[in-house]
């Protein structure tokens, strides 16, 4: 008799898997009440759904949409998430479930189904219970969450300017262990983000109409005073140490490989995240965030880590307007950047009213959030 697992998922990307079987059937007298179903979280979720501000930190799942990928692997195999015969997937279903509620809320996905379809639950798929291999002294389950594309991939998108491409650069990665005499127990899986975050702050004075240097205020037509910004020669494949010993629920260890070279990543300008402020100087200052995701690395001093397209004022023509060009500012880091595998490298950048050099002013490192260092930004023409 096949017993199927569904995944319930909470925010915090922990997966439990739990089984339904035929009530007739001798396995149902001898066996607790299974479900079609995996409870999952995500490790370090805040248990507030995240707002179209924050949506960018994929710190919550989308009903409907966020498809998990689970393998249970044998003899300390690396799972494989491109055989079909290997791995079993699951759409989320339902939000607002808790870790310790003990429901699934991911169940297994119906073949050939896309986003926007009324029903894409398929409860005679998903794992069979009845047909898992142990390890040792228990089952082991690896999963893997891609986020928009639902494709492996092994390599982080050169060009993240776009959303989807920025988000479907992150992975997150669960591992679990069950005991033997767990076999029909809910499954949980706590899934972490394990590649890391660049995000830099950049915040420009805003000239006076009859300034002759200084950066123009973002035009209320669209035309922008930050065009863009590039995380330049970061390493983008990477590699999951699966031969590592970790305990249940813990992170993998992921990092950046040489195998396919050095990219320059276009980065993503966040949404909501401009504004306008006055400064106790009594001057405005606009403020722009962008973000890249990218394999854990060490970031190399002495070289340009950041290049920017900026539009500013190099002048006053003959009619009093003024001249704005696009110019391109690099950073290049004199101390060493922190880089943290599931947490945010923050770069807070300045420009001073008197210098239009941006200044980078300080660092940190967060939980998915932030880090930033000081750094000067000198414009290459």
């Amino acid at each position: 008799m096949k017993s199927t697992y569904a995944i319930a998922v909470l925010s915090a990307f922990f997966m439990s898997v739990s089984c339904s079987v035929d009530d007739s059937s001798p396995e149902a007298e001898r066996q607790p009440e299974r479900r079609g179903g995996i409870a999952v979280s995500m490790a370090d979720y805040s248990g507030t759904k995240a707002e179209n501000a924050d949506s960018y930190l994929h710190d919550d799942f989308f009903v409907d949409r966020t498809v998990i990928r689970v393998v249970n692997t044998v003899n300390y195999a690396s799972p494989d998430f491109t055989d079909p015969a290997s791995y079993h997937d699951y759409i989320y279903t339902e939000e607002g479930i808790k870790w310790e509620d003990d429901k699934p809320n991911f169940f297994p996905l119906k073949a050939g189904t896309v986003y926007g379809d009324s029903d894409r639950v398929d409860l005679d798929a998903g794992i069979d219970d009845d047909m898992i291999v142990p390890t040792s002294n228990a089952f082991i389950f690896e999963a893997a969450c891609y986020p928009i594309y639902y494709t492996p991939f092994d390599r982080v998108h050169a060009d993240q300017s776009l959303e989807d491409d920025f988000l479907a650069s992150d992975l997150l990665l669960a591992y679990t262990r069950k005991s033997l005499s767990d076999r029909y127990g809910l499954l949980k899986l706590r899934f972490w983000h394990v590649f890391s975050m660049v995000r830099i702050d950049l915040t420009l004075p805003v000239a006076e109409p009859d300034d002759d240097n200084g950066f123009p205020e973002d035009d209320p037509d669209g035309l922008r005073t930050v065009n863009s910004v590039t995380l330049n020669d970061v390493y983008v494949t990477y590699n999951v140490r699966y031969t590592e010993a970790i305990d249940s629920y813990e992170a993998r260890t992921v990092a950046a490989t040489a195998d396919g070279g050095r990219n320059d990543i276009l980065m993503y300008r966040l949404p909501y995240a401009d504004r306008i402020t006055e400064g106790s100087d009594g001057l405005r200052y606009q403020t722009c965030r962008f973000a890249a995701i990218v394999p854990v690395q060490q970031i190399r001093t002495q070289e340009t880590l950041l290049t920017m397209q900026i539009r500013t004022i190099v002048g006053i023509d003959k009619d009093g307007r003024q001249v704005v060009r696009e110019k391109t500012y690099a950073y290049t880091p004199s101390q060493p950047v922190d880089m943290v595998q599931g947490a945010i490298t923050q770069l807070r950048l300045n420009a001073a009213a008197d210098n239009t050099e941006p200044v980078l002013t300080d660092a940190e490192v967060l939980p998915w959030t932030g880090a930033w260092s000081e750094v000067e930004l000198l414009p290459e023409n």
